[in-house]
Protein backbone atom coordinates (compact mmCIF):
# COMPACT_ATOMS: atom_id res chain seq x y z
CA UNK A 1 0.00 0.00 0.00
CA UNK A 2 1.46 3.43 -0.89
CA UNK A 3 1.70 5.45 1.68
CA UNK A 4 1.94 9.84 0.88
CA UNK A 5 5.14 11.36 1.79
CA UNK A 6 2.97 13.75 3.76
CA UNK A 7 1.77 10.97 6.07
CA UNK A 8 4.98 9.55 6.38
CA UNK A 9 6.42 12.47 8.05
CA UNK A 10 3.98 13.21 10.05
CA UNK A 11 4.05 9.70 11.70
CA UNK A 12 7.55 10.48 12.55
CA UNK A 13 6.61 13.62 14.02
CA UNK A 14 4.47 11.85 15.95
CA UNK A 15 6.97 9.45 17.20
CA UNK A 16 8.73 12.45 18.61
CA UNK A 17 6.34 15.50 19.49
CA UNK A 18 2.74 13.39 19.98
CA UNK A 19 0.81 12.23 22.85
CA UNK A 20 2.32 9.02 22.24
CA UNK A 21 5.95 10.09 21.79
CA UNK A 22 8.75 7.91 23.26
CA UNK A 23 11.55 9.80 25.71
CA UNK A 24 13.98 8.12 24.64
CA UNK A 25 13.00 9.02 20.64
CA UNK A 26 14.17 12.17 20.37
CA UNK A 27 14.44 15.16 17.43
CA UNK A 28 16.93 17.94 16.98
CA UNK A 29 14.47 20.22 17.49
CA UNK A 30 14.20 19.71 20.88
CA UNK A 31 17.04 20.91 21.89
CA UNK A 32 16.34 24.04 20.06
CA UNK A 33 12.67 25.32 20.61
CA UNK A 34 10.17 24.66 23.47
CA UNK A 35 10.11 25.86 26.77
CA UNK A 36 13.88 25.29 29.36
CA UNK A 37 12.04 22.85 31.49
CA UNK A 38 11.32 21.07 27.89
CA UNK A 39 15.23 21.33 26.55
CA UNK A 40 16.78 20.80 29.58
CA UNK A 41 14.76 17.41 29.78
CA UNK A 42 15.32 16.60 26.73
CA UNK A 43 18.77 17.15 26.90
CA UNK A 44 19.13 14.78 29.87
CA UNK A 45 17.25 12.32 28.42
CA UNK A 46 19.48 12.31 25.10
CA UNK A 47 22.30 11.87 27.51
CA UNK A 48 20.88 8.76 29.02
CA UNK A 49 20.23 7.20 25.42
CA UNK A 50 23.97 8.19 24.77
CA UNK A 51 25.22 6.63 27.29
CA UNK A 52 23.17 3.85 27.20
CA UNK A 53 24.26 3.07 23.38
CA UNK A 54 27.83 3.44 24.95
CA UNK A 55 27.22 1.05 27.54
CA UNK A 56 25.81 -1.11 25.13
CA UNK A 57 28.42 -0.88 22.86
CA UNK A 58 31.17 -1.47 25.60
CA UNK A 59 29.08 -4.91 26.69
CA UNK A 60 28.75 -6.04 23.32
CA UNK A 61 32.33 -5.57 23.05
CA UNK A 62 33.10 -8.56 25.69
CA UNK A 63 31.24 -10.75 24.83
CA UNK A 64 29.84 -10.61 21.20
CA UNK A 65 31.68 -10.54 17.88
CA UNK A 66 30.51 -10.10 14.28
CA UNK A 67 31.31 -14.23 12.86
CA UNK A 68 32.17 -13.24 9.68
CA UNK A 69 34.32 -16.03 6.78
CA UNK A 70 35.24 -13.37 3.90
CA UNK A 71 37.74 -14.55 1.53
CA UNK A 72 39.46 -11.10 1.84
CA UNK A 73 41.44 -11.09 5.01
CA UNK A 74 41.26 -7.60 5.71
CA UNK A 75 37.45 -7.63 5.42
CA UNK A 76 36.89 -10.39 7.16
CA UNK A 77 39.47 -9.15 10.14
CA UNK A 78 37.77 -5.48 10.14
CA UNK A 79 34.13 -6.68 10.30
CA UNK A 80 35.34 -9.08 13.51
CA UNK A 81 37.07 -6.24 15.17
CA UNK A 82 33.90 -4.04 14.90
CA UNK A 83 31.33 -5.84 17.90
CA UNK A 84 27.60 -6.73 16.68
CA UNK A 85 26.24 -3.23 18.53
CA UNK A 86 23.64 -2.67 15.80
CA UNK A 87 21.29 -5.19 16.99
CA UNK A 88 19.24 -2.76 18.29
CA UNK A 89 18.80 -0.82 15.43
CA UNK A 90 15.71 -0.20 13.19
CA UNK A 91 14.65 -2.90 10.62
CA UNK A 92 16.00 -0.80 7.32
CA UNK A 93 19.34 -0.37 9.02
CA UNK A 94 19.44 -3.80 10.11
CA UNK A 95 18.36 -4.83 6.54
CA UNK A 96 21.27 -2.64 4.92
CA UNK A 97 24.04 -4.42 7.40
CA UNK A 98 23.27 -7.86 6.18
CA UNK A 99 22.57 -6.89 2.60
CA UNK A 100 26.24 -5.40 2.56
CA UNK A 101 27.59 -8.12 4.62
CA UNK A 102 26.97 -10.80 2.37
CA UNK A 103 28.50 -8.62 -0.46
CA UNK A 104 31.87 -8.18 1.27
CA UNK A 105 32.19 -11.86 1.73
CA UNK A 106 33.08 -12.59 -2.01
CA UNK A 107 34.38 -8.96 -1.96
CA UNK A 108 37.96 -8.40 -2.15
CA UNK A 109 39.31 -4.79 -1.21
CA UNK A 110 41.56 -3.09 -4.17
CA UNK A 111 44.96 -2.83 -4.98
CA UNK A 112 47.00 -1.21 -7.82
CA UNK A 113 46.16 -3.86 -10.13
CA UNK A 114 42.88 -2.72 -10.24
CA UNK A 115 41.89 -0.29 -12.75
CA UNK A 116 40.05 2.22 -10.80
CA UNK A 117 42.81 2.40 -7.94
CA UNK A 118 46.02 2.15 -10.36
CA UNK A 119 47.06 5.37 -8.86
CA UNK A 120 45.21 5.27 -5.53
CA UNK A 121 47.34 3.19 -3.21
CA UNK A 122 45.02 1.85 -0.23
CA UNK A 123 47.90 -0.53 0.96
CA UNK A 124 48.18 2.37 4.29
CA UNK A 125 44.47 2.34 5.28
CA UNK A 126 44.34 -1.58 5.41
CA UNK A 127 47.46 -1.84 7.25
CA UNK A 128 46.27 -0.59 11.03
CA UNK A 129 44.24 -1.92 13.40
CA UNK A 130 40.61 -0.05 13.91
CA UNK A 131 38.54 0.63 16.93
CA UNK A 132 35.62 2.58 17.88
CA UNK A 133 36.45 6.44 18.11
CA UNK A 134 36.29 7.92 21.60
CA UNK A 135 33.56 11.21 20.92
CA UNK A 136 35.77 13.22 23.25
CA UNK A 137 35.98 17.25 22.12
CA UNK A 138 33.29 17.19 20.11
CA UNK A 139 31.65 19.93 21.75
CA UNK A 140 34.52 22.08 21.47
CA UNK A 141 35.00 21.33 17.52
CA UNK A 142 31.84 22.39 17.02
CA UNK A 143 32.64 25.82 17.60
CA UNK A 144 35.52 26.17 15.87
CA UNK A 145 33.20 25.46 12.45
CA UNK A 146 30.99 28.04 12.32
CA UNK A 147 28.78 29.13 9.92
CA UNK A 148 26.20 31.87 10.83
CA UNK A 149 23.65 31.69 8.03
CA UNK A 150 22.95 27.75 9.57
CA UNK A 151 23.33 28.37 13.50
CA UNK A 152 19.45 27.07 13.07
CA UNK A 153 20.12 24.81 10.66
CA UNK A 154 23.11 22.49 11.62
CA UNK A 155 23.02 18.79 11.71
CA UNK A 156 26.11 17.84 13.81
CA UNK A 157 27.57 13.40 13.29
CA UNK A 158 30.03 12.54 15.87
CA UNK A 159 32.25 9.49 14.91
CA UNK A 160 29.15 8.53 12.50
CA UNK A 161 26.52 8.74 15.13
CA UNK A 162 23.72 12.38 14.68
CA UNK A 163 24.61 14.13 17.45
CA UNK A 164 20.43 15.80 18.81
CA UNK A 165 22.16 17.61 21.73
CA UNK A 166 25.02 18.99 19.43
CA UNK A 167 22.65 20.09 16.11
CA UNK A 168 19.90 22.77 15.76
CA UNK A 169 17.01 22.46 13.93
CA UNK A 170 14.25 24.81 14.87
CA UNK A 171 14.55 26.86 11.54
CA UNK A 172 13.21 23.95 9.22
CA UNK A 173 10.03 24.54 8.06
CA UNK A 174 6.71 22.08 9.00
CA UNK A 175 6.81 18.71 7.25
CA UNK A 176 10.57 18.30 6.85
CA UNK A 177 12.86 15.62 8.53
CA UNK A 178 16.21 16.18 9.49
CA UNK A 179 17.97 13.84 11.76
CA UNK A 180 18.68 10.41 12.49
CA UNK A 181 17.18 6.98 10.90
CA UNK A 182 15.34 5.60 14.29
CA UNK A 183 12.11 8.45 13.75
CA UNK A 184 13.00 9.03 9.91
CA UNK A 185 9.56 8.18 7.44
CA UNK A 186 9.96 4.34 7.17
CA UNK A 187 8.42 4.12 3.87
CA UNK A 188 10.37 6.86 1.77
CA UNK A 189 14.16 5.87 3.96
CA UNK A 190 13.35 1.95 3.53
CA UNK A 191 13.15 2.25 -0.34
CA UNK A 192 15.71 4.72 -1.21
CA UNK A 193 18.56 3.72 1.77
CA UNK A 194 21.11 1.40 0.11
CA UNK A 195 19.48 1.19 -3.21
CA UNK A 196 21.92 3.59 -5.00
CA UNK A 197 25.08 1.82 -3.46
CA UNK A 198 23.60 -1.68 -3.79
CA UNK A 199 23.23 -0.85 -7.74
CA UNK A 200 27.24 -0.68 -7.98
CA UNK A 201 27.66 -3.66 -6.09
CA UNK A 202 31.95 -4.26 -6.77
CA UNK A 203 32.62 -1.00 -7.74
CA UNK A 204 32.72 0.51 -4.47
CA UNK A 205 33.95 -1.86 -1.62
CA UNK A 206 34.42 0.82 0.67
CA UNK A 207 30.51 2.03 0.22
CA UNK A 208 30.15 -1.72 1.32
CA UNK A 209 31.89 -1.74 4.32
CA UNK A 210 30.14 1.55 5.47
CA UNK A 211 26.78 -0.49 4.93
CA UNK A 212 28.18 -3.36 7.07
CA UNK A 213 29.29 -1.29 10.13
CA UNK A 214 27.22 2.01 10.21
CA UNK A 215 25.55 2.86 13.52
CA UNK A 216 23.33 5.45 12.14
CA UNK A 217 22.47 7.12 9.11
CA UNK A 218 21.47 10.60 8.79
CA UNK A 219 18.23 11.47 6.88
CA UNK A 220 17.49 14.29 5.46
CA UNK A 221 13.52 14.36 3.70
CA UNK A 222 12.14 17.39 2.25
CA UNK A 223 8.34 16.91 0.92
CA UNK A 224 7.23 18.22 -2.26
CA UNK A 225 7.36 21.97 -3.23
CA UNK A 226 9.27 22.89 -0.40
CA UNK A 227 11.85 25.30 -0.48
CA UNK A 228 14.50 25.77 2.58
CA UNK A 229 15.69 29.37 2.88
CA UNK A 230 18.66 28.49 4.96
CA UNK A 231 21.74 26.26 4.14
CA UNK A 232 21.90 22.94 5.90
CA UNK A 233 25.40 22.48 7.67
CA UNK A 234 25.84 18.59 8.05
CA UNK A 235 28.96 18.83 10.23
CA UNK A 236 31.02 15.88 10.34
CA UNK A 237 33.39 15.72 13.55
CA UNK A 238 35.98 12.93 13.67
CA UNK A 239 37.58 11.71 16.85
CA UNK A 240 40.68 9.51 17.75
CA UNK A 241 40.27 6.28 19.91
CA UNK A 242 41.00 5.78 23.23
CA UNK A 243 43.64 3.07 22.19
CA UNK A 244 46.99 2.83 20.51
CA UNK A 245 44.83 1.48 16.99
CA UNK A 246 43.09 4.05 14.62
CA UNK A 247 39.72 5.21 14.92
CA UNK A 248 37.22 4.31 12.46
CA UNK A 249 33.64 5.69 11.89
CA UNK A 250 31.19 5.44 8.96
CA UNK A 251 29.23 8.14 8.75
CA UNK A 252 26.36 8.37 5.85
CA UNK A 253 23.55 10.61 4.52
CA UNK A 254 20.51 9.89 3.22
CA UNK A 255 18.96 12.90 1.26
CA UNK A 256 15.02 12.62 -0.23
CA UNK A 257 13.75 15.54 -2.05
CA UNK A 258 10.26 15.64 -3.50
CA UNK A 259 9.41 17.12 -6.28
CA UNK A 260 9.91 21.03 -7.02
CA UNK A 261 11.75 21.13 -3.52
CA UNK A 262 15.25 23.13 -3.08
CA UNK A 263 17.72 22.67 -1.13
CA UNK A 264 21.28 24.05 -0.06
CA UNK A 265 23.28 21.35 1.64
CA UNK A 266 26.62 21.86 2.50
CA UNK A 267 29.33 19.02 4.15
CA UNK A 268 31.94 19.55 5.98
CA UNK A 269 34.36 17.01 7.55
CA UNK A 270 36.51 17.91 10.36
CA UNK A 271 38.95 16.36 13.01
CA UNK A 272 38.16 16.12 16.51
CA UNK A 273 40.38 18.78 18.82
CA UNK A 274 44.03 18.82 17.67
CA UNK A 275 45.26 18.45 13.91
CA UNK A 276 47.42 15.96 14.60
CA UNK A 277 44.46 13.47 15.09
CA UNK A 278 44.64 10.03 13.54
CA UNK A 279 41.89 8.11 12.16
CA UNK A 280 39.65 6.83 9.26
CA UNK A 281 36.60 8.21 8.16
CA UNK A 282 34.55 5.90 5.39
CA UNK A 283 31.45 8.40 4.42
CA UNK A 284 28.61 7.52 1.83
CA UNK A 285 26.20 10.33 0.87
CA UNK A 286 22.95 9.14 -1.36
CA UNK A 287 20.26 11.14 -3.04
CA UNK A 288 17.27 11.42 -4.63
CA UNK A 289 16.16 14.54 -6.74
CA UNK A 290 12.56 13.43 -7.66
CA UNK A 291 10.80 15.79 -10.96
CA UNK A 292 12.00 19.44 -10.41
CA UNK A 293 13.85 19.08 -7.10
CA UNK A 294 16.95 21.69 -7.19
CA UNK A 295 20.29 20.93 -4.88
CA UNK A 296 23.15 23.18 -4.37
CA UNK A 297 25.98 20.58 -2.39
CA UNK A 298 28.60 21.93 -1.40
CA UNK A 299 31.42 19.53 0.14
CA UNK A 300 34.58 20.66 1.79
CA UNK A 301 37.14 17.75 3.42
CA UNK A 302 39.49 19.42 5.97
CA UNK A 303 40.48 16.46 7.57
CA UNK A 304 43.14 15.84 9.75
CA UNK A 305 46.59 15.49 7.93
CA UNK A 306 46.91 12.36 9.47
CA UNK A 307 43.77 10.68 8.84
CA UNK A 308 41.93 8.82 5.87
CA UNK A 309 39.09 10.22 4.01
CA UNK A 310 37.16 8.02 1.37
CA UNK A 311 33.67 8.91 0.51
CA UNK A 312 31.08 7.88 -2.00
CA UNK A 313 28.56 10.36 -2.85
CA UNK A 314 25.55 8.77 -5.48
CA UNK A 315 23.12 10.96 -7.15
CA UNK A 316 19.72 10.35 -9.04
CA UNK A 317 18.08 12.92 -11.16
CA UNK A 318 14.40 12.66 -12.15
CA UNK A 319 13.41 15.05 -15.05
CA UNK A 320 14.18 18.43 -15.25
CA UNK A 321 15.67 18.35 -11.47
CA UNK A 322 19.20 20.41 -11.19
CA UNK A 323 22.05 19.50 -8.87
CA UNK A 324 25.35 21.23 -8.44
CA UNK A 325 28.48 20.14 -6.83
CA UNK A 326 31.48 22.24 -5.18
CA UNK A 327 33.99 20.64 -3.97
CA UNK A 328 37.09 21.40 -2.45
CA UNK A 329 39.32 18.75 -0.75
CA UNK A 330 42.91 19.35 1.02
CA UNK A 331 42.80 17.85 3.87
CA UNK A 332 43.71 14.04 4.93
CA UNK A 333 47.64 11.97 4.18
CA UNK A 334 44.76 9.70 1.46
CA UNK A 335 41.85 11.08 0.14
CA UNK A 336 39.63 9.42 -1.96
CA UNK A 337 35.61 10.81 -3.38
CA UNK A 338 33.64 8.39 -5.63
CA UNK A 339 31.37 10.45 -7.58
CA UNK A 340 28.64 8.88 -9.34
CA UNK A 341 25.18 10.62 -11.05
CA UNK A 342 22.76 9.24 -12.78
CA UNK A 343 20.14 11.48 -15.16
CA UNK A 344 16.83 9.49 -15.33
CA UNK A 345 14.86 12.07 -17.17
CA UNK A 346 14.93 14.65 -19.56
CA UNK A 347 15.75 18.49 -19.59
CA UNK A 348 18.38 17.46 -16.69
CA UNK A 349 21.30 19.42 -15.21
CA UNK A 350 24.44 18.79 -13.39
CA UNK A 351 27.27 20.99 -12.36
CA UNK A 352 30.37 19.54 -10.98
CA UNK A 353 33.28 21.92 -9.69
CA UNK A 354 36.76 20.16 -8.00
CA UNK A 355 39.23 21.72 -6.25
CA UNK A 356 42.21 19.41 -4.74
CA UNK A 357 45.10 20.69 -2.98
CA UNK A 358 48.25 18.17 -2.69
CA UNK A 359 51.10 18.81 0.00
CA UNK A 360 53.98 16.71 1.45
CA UNK A 361 52.46 12.87 1.27
CA UNK A 362 49.11 13.35 0.17
CA UNK A 363 47.29 11.37 -2.29
CA UNK A 364 44.08 13.16 -3.14
CA UNK A 365 41.67 11.33 -5.65
CA UNK A 366 38.50 12.12 -7.28
CA UNK A 367 36.40 9.41 -9.57
CA UNK A 368 33.63 10.59 -11.24
CA UNK A 369 31.22 8.78 -13.42
CA UNK A 370 27.90 10.70 -14.89
CA UNK A 371 25.55 8.70 -17.22
CA UNK A 372 23.25 10.87 -19.33
CA UNK A 373 20.69 8.67 -21.20
CA UNK A 374 17.74 11.18 -21.33
CA UNK A 375 17.43 14.28 -24.25
CA UNK A 376 18.32 17.78 -23.39
CA UNK A 377 20.34 16.79 -20.64
CA UNK A 378 23.16 19.56 -19.71
CA UNK A 379 26.54 18.69 -17.89
CA UNK A 380 29.32 20.95 -16.62
CA UNK A 381 32.21 19.44 -15.01
CA UNK A 382 35.26 21.69 -13.89
CA UNK A 383 38.03 20.03 -11.85
CA UNK A 384 41.16 21.77 -10.86
CA UNK A 385 44.31 20.28 -8.83
CA UNK A 386 47.54 22.12 -7.18
CA UNK A 387 50.40 19.91 -6.76
CA UNK A 388 52.76 21.43 -4.21
CA UNK A 389 55.29 18.50 -3.26
CA UNK A 390 57.57 15.73 -5.22
CA UNK A 391 56.01 13.10 -2.43
CA UNK A 392 52.20 15.07 -3.53
CA UNK A 393 50.06 13.38 -5.85
CA UNK A 394 46.64 14.11 -7.24
CA UNK A 395 44.36 11.87 -9.02
CA UNK A 396 41.32 12.54 -11.61
CA UNK A 397 39.17 10.22 -13.85
CA UNK A 398 36.15 11.37 -14.96
CA UNK A 399 33.68 9.42 -17.26
CA UNK A 400 30.63 11.15 -18.92
CA UNK A 401 28.75 8.96 -20.93
CA UNK A 402 26.10 10.45 -23.15
CA UNK A 403 23.56 7.63 -24.28
CA UNK A 404 22.07 7.22 -27.54
CA UNK A 405 18.54 8.55 -26.16
CA UNK A 406 20.26 11.61 -24.51
CA UNK A 407 19.50 13.86 -27.66
CA UNK A 408 19.88 17.81 -27.55
CA UNK A 409 22.52 17.37 -24.92
CA UNK A 410 25.14 19.66 -23.98
CA UNK A 411 28.23 18.33 -21.85
CA UNK A 412 31.51 20.30 -20.94
CA UNK A 413 34.26 18.48 -19.24
CA UNK A 414 37.43 20.57 -18.25
CA UNK A 415 40.67 19.35 -15.64
CA UNK A 416 43.03 21.85 -15.10
CA UNK A 417 46.08 20.93 -12.99
CA UNK A 418 49.16 23.21 -11.72
CA UNK A 419 52.19 21.54 -10.30
CA UNK A 420 54.48 23.67 -8.18
CA UNK A 421 57.62 21.75 -8.09
CA UNK A 422 59.87 19.43 -9.98
CA UNK A 423 58.92 15.62 -9.65
CA UNK A 424 55.24 16.92 -8.26
CA UNK A 425 52.72 13.99 -10.18
CA UNK A 426 49.00 14.58 -11.70
CA UNK A 427 47.20 11.32 -13.46
CA UNK A 428 44.23 12.62 -15.12
CA UNK A 429 42.26 10.62 -17.22
CA UNK A 430 39.14 12.83 -18.50
CA UNK A 431 36.76 10.48 -20.96
CA UNK A 432 33.70 11.81 -22.56
CA UNK A 433 31.94 8.75 -24.37
CA UNK A 434 29.16 9.81 -27.10
CA UNK A 435 26.59 7.50 -28.40
CA UNK A 436 23.94 9.94 -29.74
CA UNK A 437 24.63 11.65 -32.90
CA UNK A 438 22.83 15.09 -32.27
CA UNK A 439 24.85 16.68 -29.23
CA UNK A 440 27.37 19.09 -27.99
CA UNK A 441 30.49 17.81 -26.44
CA UNK A 442 33.68 18.61 -25.38
CA UNK A 443 36.46 17.90 -23.21
CA UNK A 444 40.04 18.91 -22.43
CA UNK A 445 43.08 18.38 -19.90
CA UNK A 446 45.64 20.60 -19.22
CA UNK A 447 48.72 20.17 -17.09
CA UNK A 448 51.31 22.92 -16.51
CA UNK A 449 53.61 25.27 -14.35
CA UNK A 450 53.06 28.95 -13.73
CA UNK A 451 53.50 30.91 -16.99
CA UNK A 452 55.87 32.99 -17.45
CA UNK A 453 54.06 35.51 -19.02
CA UNK A 454 51.39 35.66 -15.86
CA UNK A 455 54.88 35.99 -13.27
CA UNK A 456 56.14 38.71 -16.03
CA UNK A 457 52.66 40.71 -15.73
CA UNK A 458 52.94 41.18 -11.87
CA UNK A 459 56.75 41.82 -11.78
CA UNK A 460 56.46 44.00 -14.43
CA UNK A 461 53.82 46.38 -12.24
CA UNK A 462 56.72 45.60 -9.27
CA UNK A 463 55.18 42.96 -7.16
CA UNK A 464 57.73 40.41 -5.89
CA UNK A 465 57.89 36.71 -7.23
CA UNK A 466 56.67 35.29 -4.12
CA UNK A 467 53.11 37.65 -3.48
CA UNK A 468 52.92 36.73 -7.59
CA UNK A 469 52.97 32.55 -7.27
CA UNK A 470 50.76 33.60 -3.92
CA UNK A 471 48.22 35.18 -5.91
CA UNK A 472 47.96 33.04 -8.85
CA UNK A 473 47.98 30.16 -6.64
CA UNK A 474 45.40 31.09 -4.80
CA UNK A 475 43.24 32.47 -8.07
CA UNK A 476 43.21 29.43 -9.62
CA UNK A 477 41.27 27.77 -6.96
CA UNK A 478 39.16 30.81 -6.24
CA UNK A 479 36.59 29.52 -9.74
CA UNK A 480 35.92 26.94 -7.58
CA UNK A 481 36.07 28.19 -3.80
CA UNK A 482 33.67 31.25 -4.02
CA UNK A 483 31.10 28.73 -5.13
CA UNK A 484 31.15 27.23 -1.71
CA UNK A 485 29.24 30.79 -1.10
CA UNK A 486 29.97 31.06 3.07
CA UNK A 487 32.67 33.24 3.85
CA UNK A 488 33.83 31.35 7.05
CA UNK A 489 33.68 28.18 5.29
CA UNK A 490 35.85 29.77 2.65
CA UNK A 491 38.22 30.85 4.90
CA UNK A 492 38.71 27.20 6.66
CA UNK A 493 39.16 26.05 2.95
CA UNK A 494 42.19 28.87 2.40
CA UNK A 495 43.42 28.26 5.84
CA UNK A 496 44.46 24.64 5.15
CA UNK A 497 45.49 25.89 1.50
CA UNK A 498 48.24 28.36 2.95
CA UNK A 499 49.21 25.92 5.29
CA UNK A 500 49.85 23.51 3.01
CA UNK A 501 51.34 26.10 0.16
CA UNK A 502 53.56 27.01 3.19
CA UNK A 503 55.52 24.13 3.16
CA UNK A 504 56.63 24.05 -0.65
CA UNK A 505 59.77 25.44 -1.96
CA UNK A 506 58.33 28.06 -4.19
CA UNK A 507 60.97 27.91 -6.51
CA UNK A 508 61.51 30.66 -9.51
CA UNK A 509 59.45 29.65 -12.85
CA UNK A 510 62.46 29.70 -14.99
CA UNK A 511 64.53 27.65 -12.38
CA UNK A 512 61.78 24.53 -12.74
Amino acid sequence: MHVPLSQQLQHGQNMVTGPHACPHHLSPRHFSCGTLQQRMQATQQSRHCRNRRLCNTVQAAASTQLKIVAEDKWIQRTLSGHTDNHRHQNETLERLHQQCIDTLKTMRMPTNRSEAYRYTDVAPIMSVSFQVASGDGAEEAVGQHPLDAAISSRLVIVDGVVSPELSSMSSMPDGVYIGGIENAPSQAVSQQLGAQSAAHGNALPFAALNGALATDVACVVVPAGVHIQQPLHVLYLSTESTSSATAMSNPRLLVIMGDSSCLELVEEFAPGPGNGTKYFTNSVTEVQLDEGAQLNHGYAEVQSGASYHVKASMVRQAARSSYTCNEAAMGAAISRHDLYIQQVGEATNTTLRAFTVCGEGQLHDLHSKLLLNHPEGQANQLHKCIVSAASGRGVFDGNVRVGQAAQKTDAQQLSRNLLLVPRATVNVKPNLQIIADDVKCSHGCAVSDLEEDQMFYFRARGIDADAARQVLVYSFGAEVTQHLKHKQLIQRVQKVVATTLAKAPLLPVESR
